[in-house]
């Protein structure tokens, strides 16, 4: 059995459960009161609220929406405005995460689907998603783990050491800030073992700090290959697992803090349309 196959064995288990956790979530937020939908169950207010969220995106106010969620939910408007170093950690961690994941989630449609199944890979601007040191994917990772583990030292800092008063830390917490400072740590791990057992592209430099870092230790006579192949299946097993226990812990209230904010500033900005000219009421 494969690395990739004994990955996936335990991946989709670890899926089943953040859908789970998911569902669970938005059951709980759909038990408050939807404008049109009183007394209705839960599906039907999700069904209404889902009608309700893809009107506004087909319609005048779309660029009003766009905006409240650049500024509120991606920029954090509302932190930056509070506090600047907690929207540094929250922007770095958030962002440093969200790149990783894009970036994850084009290698594996690049490579599964538009290669194997559509024989695309021939294409540059396909294949290069899915070589780990193609200067555009080599250089995007590494600013992504590198934002990603800025902000959770920033992080670890406010929540453990500088401890403000207001500030509560469950046991949750702290196993979500493990969990992904072990993430990053076998990332990087993982990163400067494969650089030692091979190149998949022709710009391993571009990973500006694993690159160095595999040098350093070039010359260990250690087992490459196979030590890749543990830490890449250890590295992506814990991934799958602080996913799983996202809708379980304080992550989740960020995103509905994020959705709430972006909600507020578009009612605060809307778009009366009248005669076909749109503008904001006085």
């Amino acid at each position: 059995m494969n690395i990739e196959t004994l990955f996936w064995i335990f991946h989709t288990p670890l899926m089943v459960v953040f859908l789970i956790g998911l569902v669970d979530v938005t059951g709980i937020w759909l038990r408050g009161r939807v404008e049109g939908a009183d007394g209705a169950s839960a599906g039907r207010k999700f069904i209404i609220l889902l009608g309700k969220a893809l009107r506004a995106i087909f319609s005048r106010q779309f660029p009003i929406i766009l905006k409240a969620f650049i500024t509120e939910a991606w920029f954090n408007r509302r932190l930056w405005q509070t506090s600047r170093w907690r929207w540094l950690s929250h922007f770095l961690l958030l962002n440093g995460f969200l790149l990783l994941t894009v970036l994850s989630g084009l290698a594996a449609l690049s490579e599964k689907v538009l290669y194997h199944l559509f024989h695309l890979g021939h294409i540059p601007w396909i294949a290069m998603w899915y070589m780990a040191d193609h200067p555009v994917t080599a250089l995007l990772n590494e600013i992504g783990a590198t934002m990603m583990t800025v902000g959770l030292l920033f992080y670890v800092f406010r929540r453990y050491l500088a401890r403000p008063a207001q500030l509560r830390t469950g046991s949750m917490d702290t196993w979500m800030v493990v969990g992904l400072g072990l993430i990053l740590l076998t990332g990087w791990v993982t990163e400067i073992v494969r650089l030692n057992a091979h190149y998949d592209g022709p710009a391993p430099h571009l990973a500006f700090i694993g690159y160095p870092l595999s040098l350093l230790v070039a010359g260990w006579n250690l087992p490459w290959k196979a030590l890749a192949d543990g830490f890449y299946l250890g590295h992506g097993l814990l991934t799958s697992i602080v996913i799983a226990a996202i809708p379980y812990s304080k992550f989740m209230h960020a995103v509905a803090t994020a959705m709430i904010a972006t909600v507020d500033a578009v009612q605060q900005e809307r778009v009366v349309v009248q005669g076909g000219t749109a503008h904001v009421p006085a």
